[in-house]
């Protein structure tokens, strides 16, 4: 392709305003109001066939809120996709602030919570509606074809999730044709007939004899971009259509492809193309991000001339907030940008659309250009300072996803990418990866970092993670927390973070600074928006009130506490452990039993869960929910969580404030005289194996994610119905949910 070098902006060059878009489908517009029981709807045809010409022909006329989605290719991630459809059904109505923190794509909470959650959603929708999924074709993740399965069975009679594909209908809908829950539209169905094409040859201002309308709908098969392309050809040209000739595959995209190069671009004005070309790199093409990609300030105004002068761009906002170039195009653009562009502009082109989507608050978008820029520094400079909250109060799969995409390899090449990988590790449980990302950290903080924790905030950053792992002594733990707060920005929010491990440290350690430091811990954590330090802070503090027998104000902390977690969402977050075990420890002595228990198992549940953090977090936590368990009289669960408190001591904490808990709590249930309960507890192994049965995953898929063999999985199992008086997996489930022993599906 040759770029043209002429100035003028003969914008109208691109086509009128009119063509194939709107000439109205109306045969299919009645078939789609005709077949009023199909809750699943595919349109499938190749790019071109007219697929969201019709979905938008339909949204106009169907009384139904429609809600359409575009999908692209970093889409392509369950958890991704999963928060896209959420955003999707929350535009419908009404708004689900309690779902979006149980997003994730990590089973087992992906199987049994994310999916059964959107299916309730999806099905509880205030009115009719249609959920409109564009460039199905693009999501090949086994999951997200879960997903949408899911969708597809959970929509309730009288509304319809509509998927539009390149692909044909996927096999999976086969049931629902079956229960007459299906319509289908092809390309053959999609196709121009004689009198939609009559409508568009007329709005072209084009009259051909019927002998070679039909030659042009017997040579394209009524492809619809395929018609309108000749048609602007046959209106610039005015020559008559050959009768004779080969006929072109339906789909053949090089033809579209070789049209829109040689007829629409190439008789473009140099700066209108170059436009045109630079601004593909957007997914949607935002005139503010046009103009800052491009460095110029009339972006609103190119965009409106071409919106007017051809369909194949098009509005998606009000007042021209948002435009959409055609899929063709868009491809187009993206394929000769490609080829004629050297490396260096387009990294350029990609970093200042990083820039400018990271001005915006929209970190996803900058994150990925900043990786297309190639940019590990500059991707590093996004990511690092959104850390804290996505492992502390953000999305939980949102830092991983940062990380799969760039690889291992360029994390490990950089010293902030390296730390954020550990801090991704911890929060998924992965001890050995944590490890593994703490110790690439320290060879990029270098020999002797020890000694800069309090004038080098790599190195104050790196001591945080370090004592939070739980490696390290008290004393060292309390050390680095401390040469942290020092070395750290004064509103860098890891310096929450610090005070609090800090201050857990000191306690233990039976050192009066502690009760300060968790005075500051709270003080940073309010004032630098980490709720998550916040509610632990205030948790422990009334921890502390209540074992010293401030059961006045230990309450009250704790119900601070406890309203930060539902305020933000927090219910699902390894360390709310802390929140529930003081919310346990506080009803029950309260008197409140069903509240506590139903805290107490919340609390072993995610005590369970947090494998990769400090040994102090499992010890304390276990003695104090042992301590709520003797005050419910479940002396059976209070000897197990002290037995399992026991086998995470280290000669370290046997020296420490944990032993005096762990003598005070046996003290108390030798002298409580309980007896013994038809109960039995389950275990913490069985615990870990009971957070896996709400999923669709099998025993041996289990024990992969558990690093279990499927034999010890099916054990752990039986011994968990048997303990729970059930007689199959799904009875087993339906108990643990209502004793609060496994996460319940996403709440509507």
């Amino acid at each position: 392709m040759t770029l043209p070098s002429r100035s003028d902006d003969a914008l109208v060059l691109l086509g009128a305003p009119s063509g194939a878009m709107s000439v109205p489908r109306s045969a299919l517009l009645d078939r789609l109001s005709l077949e009023a029981g199909a809750t699943v709807i595919v349109l499938s045809g190749p790019a071109g066939a007219g697929k969201t010409t019709l979905a938008q022909q339909w949204a106009a006329v169907d009384p139904r809120v429609h809600h359409h989605v575009r999908l692209a290719a970093h889409l392509d991630d369950p958890a991704a996709l999963a928060e896209v459809v959420l955003a999707a059904l929350e535009a419908i109505g009404p708004r689900e602030p309690l779902a979006r923190a149980s997003v994730t794509a990590q089973e087992p909470t992906y199987s049994s919570v994310v999916l059964p959650g959107l299916a309730t959603l999806a099905a509880s929708r205030a009115t009719p509606y249609a959920l409109v999924l564009d460039d199905v074709h693009l999501l090949h993740h086994p999951d997200c074809v879960r997903l949408l399965r899911t969708l597809a069975d959970a929509v309730p009679s009288g509304s319809s999730v509509v998927l539009l594909s390149r692909e044909s209908t996927p096999t999976w809908v086969a049931r629902l044709r079956a229960d007459g829950r299906l319509l289908e539209l092809t390309t053959d169905d999609l196709a121009f007939d004689a009198d939609e094409l009559e409508a568009l040859l007329v709005s072209q201002g084009i009259g051909l004899r019927p002998t070679d309308r039909d030659a042009l709908l017997h040579r394209t098969e009524g492809w619809a971009v395929a018609l309108y392309l000749e048609a602007l050809a046959l209106r610039q040209s005015r020559t008559v259509v050959p009768q004779q000739g080969g006929q072109r595959e339906v789909g053949d995209l090089g033809f579209a492809r070789d049209y829109i190069e040689s007829e629409i671009l190439d008789p473009l004005p140099r700066e209108t193309l170059d436009f045109l070309l630079r601004t593909s790199i957007l997914d949607d093409i935002a005139p503010a991000a046009c103009d800052a990609v491009l460095g110029r300030k009339d972006s609103a105004g190119v965009l409106d001339g071409l919106r007017r002068s051809t369909p194949l761009v098009t509005s998606l906002g009000a007042e021209g907030t948002a435009y959409r170039y055609h899929h063709l195009l868009h491809e187009t653009l993206r394929s000769v940008l490609t080829t004629t562009c050297d490396a260096d502009t387009l990294s350029a082109l990609h970093a200042r659309a990083a820039q400018w989507y990271a001005g915006h608050g929209d970190i996803d978008s900058a994150v990925r250009h900043s990786r297309l820029a190639g940019d590990a520094d500059a991707t590093a400079a996004l990511i690092w300072p959104h850390v804290v909250f996505s492992v502390a109060s953000g999305r939980p799969d949102r830092l991983a996803r940062w990380l799969d995409d760039l690889g291992p390899q360029v994390a490990a090449t950089n010293r902030w990418l390296s730390m954020a990988a550990a801090w991704s590790a911890l929060q998924s449980a992965d001890r050995d990866s944590m490890r593994h990302w703490i110790l690439r950290s320290e060879t990029h903080a270098g020999r002797g970092w020890r000694d800069r924790v309090a004038v080098d905030d790599y190195a104050a950053s790196l001591a945080t993670l370090t004592a939070i792992e739980g490696q390290v002594t008290l004393r060292d733990g309390a050390e680095l927390s401390g040469g942290a707060l020092d070395g750290l920005d004064p509103d860098d929010p890891w310096r929450a973070v610090a005070a609090f491990i800090g201050a857990v440290c000191l306690t233990l350690l039976r050192d009066p600074a502690a009760l300060p430091l968790l005075l500051e811990a709270q003080r940073l954590a309010r004032a630098l928006g980490v709720q998550l330090l916040e509610a632990d802070s205030l948790a422990w503090r009334g921890i502390l009130s209540l074992l010293a027998g401030d059961v006045t104000g230990g309450v009250a902390l704790i119900s601070e506490s406890t309203a930060l977690v539902e305020e933000h969402n927090l219910e699902r977050f390894v360390t709310s452990a802390n929140s529930f075990t003081a919310q346990s420890l506080a009803d029950s002595l309260r008197g409140d039993r069903d509240r506590a228990a139903v805290a107490l198992a919340t609390a072993r549940r995610l005590t369970v869960a947090g494998d990769g953090i400090a040994r102090w977090f499992h010890v304390c936590g276990r003695l104090v929910q042992a301590r709520a368990a003797l005050n419910l009289g479940d002396g059976e669960l209070a000897r197990l969580l002290l037995s399992e408190a026991r086998s995470y001591m280290t000669d370290d904490l046997a020296e420490s404030a944990a032993q005096d808990m762990l003598d005070a709590t046996e003290a108390v249930l030798a002298s409580s005289m309980l007896q013994s309960t038809n109960v039995v507890p389950l275990t913490a192994a069985e615990m870990r194996v009971l957070q896996f049965l709400p999923s669709h995953l099998t025993f041996p898929q289990i024990g992969e994610h558990l690093f279990l063999s499927a034999n010890t999985v099916k054990t752990h199992a039986l011994s968990i119905y048997r303990k729970l008086g059930a007689t199959s997996r799904n009875e087993a489930v339906t108990r643990a949910q209502a004793l609060s022993l496994v996460e319940a599906p996403m709440r509507a």
